[in-house]
């Protein structure tokens, strides 16, 4: 049983069925080159603020969502607990690094791609690329952090007022995924604290699923 000290480290309306994570958890489909990579700062990579806290976030909360227009009824989204400056930093996206079962980066493992392998991260609703040349992705469908509780913008505001953009650990020395204020022109009131923080999905991830739903149907 958790200690009360270990309570203050999950933030509220946390599922229960879900671990929380605050560092990277790593899948066993890793082998030494996709952790080089991994460990290899990108010309893309944004530093990840060195007080980035371990734990619950201090700006934003998981808020259940209770609005029947809204597309995540039922369910949750992260909202700004205080003003957020556009360009600023929110927080880290916390999730399980995989890699492809179809990616193989180890040109002297002798390992050839099967395109038959199955991804288990393939139909996640919680799965950001991290570097697609190499299949390397976060996951946190099964474990994770507040970050899972974004939601896309379409059907809740007009256009995204965050996004996704990799960051580099110097701590650890590891590429990862973060989540930042938009800004820009139209965009310089940030987020408002109370507003819920929502980015663009992009149009693969719908187009994806649209596929989905049109298999379903013609089943």
């Amino acid at each position: 049983m958790p200690s009360k000290s270990d309570s203050f480290k999950i933030p509220k309306n946390w599922p229960t069925n879900i671990p929380y994570l605050t560092t990277p958890a790593y899948s066993q489909t890793l082998n030494p080159t996709h952790l080089q990579i991994l460990r290899t700062r990108s010309t893309d990579s944004l530093p990840l603020p060195p007080n980035n806290p371990k734990g619950p976030s201090p700006l934003v909360k998981i808020t259940p969502i209770s609005l029947p227009s809204h597309p995540a009824y039922g369910q949750s989204g992260l909202f700004a607990v205080k003003d957020l400056k556009p360009g600023s930093f929110i927080l880290q996206y916390v999730g399980e690094i995989h890699a492809s079962p179809n990616s193989n980066p180890d040109p002297e493992s002798g390992t050839e791609s099967n395109s038959k392998i199955i991804d288990p991260h393939a139909n996640s609703n919680y799965d950001l690329s991290l570097d697609r040349n190499h299949g390397l992705g976060i996951d946190a469908d099964q474990k994770g952090n507040e970050a899972r509780f974004i939601n896309d913008y379409r059907g809740v505001a007009e256009r995204p007022n965050a996004e996704f953009r990799e960051v580099w650990d110097e701590g650890r020395k590891e590429r990862g995924m973060g989540v930042w204020v938009l800004g820009g022109k139209g965009r310089e009131r940030g987020i408002r604290r109370g507003e819920e923080v929502v980015v663009s999905y992009g149009r693969g991830f719908w187009g994806a699923r649209k596929s989905d739903q049109s298999s379903n149907d013609d089943g």
